[in-house]
Order: C-alpha cells, then structure tokens, then sequence
C-alpha cells in the first residue's frame, strides 16, 4: 500500500491506496473496475476528490476520472454540451462564458468533476444542475453496459 493519495483529495490528506489507476477513457474506467472487482478488492471511483475526506489508508484499487472532451452542437435554440465526466467543473463553466452560452456562470467555482455533479445536483444562486441537464450517459459497471 504505498500510492500516495496526497494528490488525488483537496484536502491533500496524506493516505495511501494499493493501487491507483487513471481512467481517461469509458472502457479503461471499466477495465480497471473489473480486475479490481475480480480480484476481490474494494474500488473507490474518484474526480478532483473534493468531496472525500481520507481518515485511513484504503485497502484497493483507486480509480481516477480524466474522462476529458467537451463536444458542443448548436442549434437555433439552444446549445448541446457532451462533457467528459472528469472535466474540472470550473474548467466546463469558463468555457460555456468565453462561448457566449449562458447558464452555468452562477456554478463557477464549485469544485470537482463534471461527473459529480448530476449525482450531487450541484446549485448555487438559485440554479441547479438540473435547470440545464438534459441527459446523463452511464457505465452500468456490473454489466458494462452504456446506459
């Protein structure tokens, strides 16, 4: 057990972890919880690890989110944002401000990863996530499925 999760928590809480493994695709997220799972091992999903807070060393497999990519497609209403679920956050709503799309600037500076953020219904100065999420896509991880 000596990956140090010092850079993986805001905190920088010095734990440590038996394995980390950085995800930057779908199917590496997946392939990493899968030969965790099969090997017994407890896995703990982590973004920016600003809402995690380390009291002991954890006894497996760590997954770091750097699902990266923001595809955007206009239209004459609205604009359609797919964002990579380990974007920083305050990264997605800079970009939607130097764009011209309004909607997320009360969600600037909320720390932690896109991902995060439909599972914690982010909101801030009487916005949420919810008001501007029209989907979610997700990896079923027992099943390896997209949903």
């Amino acid at each position: 057990m000596n990956h140090s999760l010092k850079p993986w928590n805001t905190f920088g809480i010095q734990r440590n972890a038996n394995q980390i493994v950085r995800a930057e695709s779908a199917q590496q997220l997946l392939n990493a919880w899968q030969n965790a799972t099969e090997n017994g091992e407890p896995v703990l999903i982590l973004g920016e690890g600003s809402n995690v807070l380390f009291l002991d060393d954890f006894a497996g497999t760590v997954i770091v989110n750097r699902i990266m990519g923001i595809e955007c497609k206009e239209s004459a209403e609205s604009w359609h944002l797919h964002v990579g679920a380990g974007e920083n956050w305050h990264h997605l709503v800079q970009y939607t401000l130097e764009k011209g799309m309004p909607g997320l600037e009360n969600l600037a500076l909320i720390p932690g990863c896109a991902g995060s953020s439909p599972i914690q219904n982010i909101g801030a100065y009487g916005i949420e996530l919810k008001h501007v999420c029209e989907y979610v896509d997700c990896i079923g991880l027992a099943t390896g499925t997209a949903k």
